[in-house]
């Protein structure tokens, strides 16, 4: 049986505000003796001042970060004695994890790990592992150097106006983007049937909803404001805010990103749910990702707001006016194009304007398959 020793603490050392010595308990096994005598250490900051400590054996790589010790009850205290005095220092010390850096740990790390991991490795790697190291940073894409090469690439592709036209004059010509039109038509009025854009019982549950709607313009758009004005004394005046109700309503839906299409409980026209689904599911396509918007269906929902627009107007449509609606970006010679394929014509003394006059102008819409 071991005599016990009798000893006098004299002193005590405490400040958890600096690293105190460090016992290191390795994760996967304890270090032999034998094996101590190889371990070479090192202690670093990263770039969110975090301290890592780092034990290399020549092989392995250790790593870990220092513990909080905040919430702790306790201190870890070593106990040094002086065989002579027979006095004892207790100074505080610190309990680490260390772990084994895995070679796969690259891979699913963040880049500033990353960075860390290949200092590490270059610094207490073995020659497999340095050389390792070196053939990984040799591989690394600069990102950077990659987008410019794309872009000088893609500027130098030229595109034919005539294949992005394509698609358009085919859906005209199968009328699955413009609304009938009446050809023979005696009167403006005539040429296209707002019901045809959106059913009379939809467009109705807008009603009741006008004067609500129209208390908060302060937030809308020029065009939006304007129109209240210009039809404040028209006798068809329900009838025309509720059809610009419509109108912002889908220049809405036109302007949220795609991914918004995905939502369950997508709201573009908060006065009425039944105009609210009229919208979506006239001017996109369901899919098992949700709610698809391909080209044509922008298309057909701003040629739907161009003829609405006009209507409203009276037959005669500011489309610099108009364009202030969007928040996607959507030039004016855009909507120039667009408004032409309703049998609009560009206003002869107002060249922001586009007008319906009869007899209407004829439109060869015609595709050019090879």
């Amino acid at each position: 049986m071991k005599k016990s020793i009798e000893a006098i603490v004299e002193e005590v050392i405490i400040n958890p505000q600096k690293i105190q010595p460090i016992l290191v308990n390795f994760q996967n096994g304890k270090l032999k003796e034998e094996e101590s005598k190889k371990i070479k250490i090192g202690l670093f900051n990263d770039k969110t001042n975090k301290i890592i400590l780092a034990l290399s054996n020549g092989q392995t790589i250790y790593r870990g970060f220092r513990p909080d010790f905040t919430n702790d009850l306790t201190y870890t205290m070593l106990a040094i004695r002086n065989k002579k005095t027979g006095k004892i220092k207790l100074i505080q010390a610190e309990r680490w994890n260390v772990a084994p850096v895995l070679n796969k740990y690259i891979n699913t790390t963040t880049d500033n790990e990353t960075n860390q991991v290949v200092a590490l490795n270059k610094q207490f790697g073995s020659k497999k592992v340095k050389r390792r190291t070196e053939q990984y940073e040799k591989m690394k894409i600069n990102v950077e150097n990659v987008k410019d090469q794309l872009e000088k690439t893609v500027s130098h592709i030229e595109i034919q106006r005539d294949e992005l036209e394509f698609t358009i004059k085919d859906d005209l010509e199968d009328n699955l983007i413009l609304p009938p039109i009446n050809k023979n038509a005696n009167q403006l009025c005539e040429i296209y049937n707002i019901n045809d854009i959106v059913p009379d019982n939809i467009l109705k549950t807008l009603y009741s909803k006008i004067n609500e709607a129209l208390n908060e313009i302060e937030d809308k758009a020029e065009f939006f404001s304007k129109t209240v004005k210009y039809c404040k004394d028209d006798q068809q005046y329900t009838m025309k805010m509720a059809l610009l109700l419509y109108i912002e309503g889908v220049i809405l839906w036109l302007n949220n990103p795609i991914k918004f299409g995905k939502k369950s409980d997508i709201v573009v026209c908060p006065y009425s749910p039944e105009v609210n689904n009229y919208i979506i599911d006239t001017y996109s396509i369901a899919s098992n990702n949700g709610r698809q918007r391909p080209g044509r269906m922008k298309d057909k929902g701003i040629i739907h707001c161009i003829i609405l627009g006009l209507i409203i107007w009276n037959f005669k449509l500011d489309l610099e006016l108009f364009s202030s609606m969007f928040k996607i970006r959507i030039g004016i010679k855009k909507l120039f194009e667009l408004a032409k394929w309703t049998h609009a014509v560009q206003h002869k003394d107002d060249k922001k304007c586009v007008i319906y006059k009869l007899p209407l102008p004829s439109h060869s819409i015609k595709s050019k398959k090879k």
